[in-house]
């Protein structure tokens, strides 16, 4: 019978940590959730979710056996502890002072026989290097003996209705065998299936492959993609007609770039250790060079076509369908979207935004406006299409008279321009 009030305790209730207390709560566990904005913890405990991917309804039902807090000390009443906290880039570089400020939240309030599982995305070290030294350093307890330590990758894909947290398979690894026979043996209480890596450096490596494949392989598309606009060649149905192939081919299509929480990031924490070893990612270092290119190429496309129909890019008024970084959410983190509007903007154009899942949106300090209404888009020189969502099957672009771009490759934006 296990003494801790609580059988998890979540670090970070975003959109990684909010999911797994939910889904950890409704499978009957006892859950604690613990983050440092006091208007998050507020917001959930009052049954409003600040994410897509949980319903109020869903949130609702957990709170019979969750709560937030912004108290760490409740961490000491839990047996499990996961960190599911940001990992952004600054400079370029990882930023791991959200993992170092949860590791010494934790490791203040460590008690003996806890388990902390690290989810965040970061490089192949980090849990041994970083995370076991702070929790031992803030506890005076030692890591695999007096608790119990490993690395599980995030899954999460915003706005996938198909495979969610509790059926996608779950990645586990302890730094010592009693770590991992405790992980694996939690993670089987809220998750289908657990897949057994032989250490932490392995799991953190996984996540690394899983996007850094996407990454490279955008980037190739991308690059075809251009290449083909000089060779006067359509992408798309080259793209369409190799996908037909039942073997040795998955399809990828071009875009205005690559965004969310980790296809841009990822690979950045993949370059920076290797280059800590002396061997650069060469590939993955061009990949990034392309994709980052991507927005550029996109508003030098947009001045093309407004110079071939005898406009001028400055002081133009374009309005820009979709800011989010994938159809159908409102996450904007690292959207290709944003650089493309702070471009056009430098170039004085006048833009405009219509996204039914953003509400705002600013740039450089700058307020965009956002377009209420399709009734209103012959006002614009341009639209330009960033963000396929579903909603926008609904517009009869046939019949605008405007300059339609479209960025996305929509199967319901026809007779128009595209990538």
């Amino acid at each position: 019978m296990s003494n801790f009030k609580y059988d998890l305790g979540v670090v970070g209730l975003g959109y990684v940590g909010l999911p797994l207390a939910v889904v950890s709560a409704n499978s009957g566990l006892n859950v604690i959730g613990y983050d440092v904005s006091p208007e998050r913890v507020k917001e959930i405990n009052s049954g409003v979710s600040p994410i897509e991917d949980i319903s109020d309804q869903e949130l609702s039902k957990a709170l019979n056996s969750f709560d937030a807090t912004g108290e760490p000390a409740l961490l000491s009443k839990c047996q499990h502890i996961v960190i599911s906290v940001p990992t952004p880039l600054t400079d370029y570089q990882p930023d791991l002072s959200y993992v170092e400020s949860a590791a010494k939240s934790v490791g203040e309030n460590l008690v003996s026989n806890q388990v902390i599982i690290l989810e965040s995305t970061t490089y192949p070290g980090t849990t041994l290097e970083v995370l076991v030294p702070n929790l031992e350093k803030y506890s005076n307890l030692e890591a695999g003996s007096d608790f119990f330590v490993g690395y599980s990758p995030e899954r999460i894909d915003p706005g996938n209705k198909e495979w969610k947290f509790k059926n996608t398979p779950k990645v586990i690894s302890g730094i010592n065998e009693d770590s991992l026979e405790k992980i694996n043996a939690f993670y089987k209480k809220i998750i289908d299936q657990t897949v057994i890596v032989k250490g932490t450096r392995e799991a953190e490596m996984v996540k690394l492959l899983e996007n850094t494949y996407r990454h490279v392989n955008i980037a190739l598309i991308n690059e075809l993609a251009m290449l083909c606009k000089m060779l006067e060649i359509d992408i798309w149905e080259v793209v369409n007609a190799a996908k037909t192939k039942p073997f040795g081919f998955q399809s990828f299509t071009p875009g205005p770039g690559v965004g969310g929480h980790c296809i841009p990031v990822d690979p950045e924490y993949l370059s920076f250790k290797t280059r800590q070893i002396g061997k650069p990612v060469r590939f993955v270092e061009l990949a990034q060079e392309i994709n980052n290119s991507m927005p550029a190429y996109v508003v030098s496309r947009v001045n093309e076509l407004l110079n071939s129909k005898d406009k001028i890019l400055r002081n133009s008024k374009i309005l820009v369908l979709g800011v989010a970084y994938k159809k159908d959410i409102s996450d904007m983190r690292e959207s290709p979207a944003l650089d493309i509007l702070e471009l056009l903007l430098e170039k004085n154009v006048e833009v405009s935004f219509y996204d039914p899942f953003v509400n705002e949106l600013n740039i450089s300090g700058q307020s965009i406006k956002k377009e209420s209404s399709s009734n209103n888009f012959e006002n614009y020189d341009m639209l330009l299409v960033l963000t396929p969502h579903s909603e926008f099957s609904e517009i009869n672009f046939d019949s605008l008279q405007n300059i339609v771009f479209d960025t996305t490759g929509s199967n319901f934006i026809q007779s128009t321009e595209r990538i």
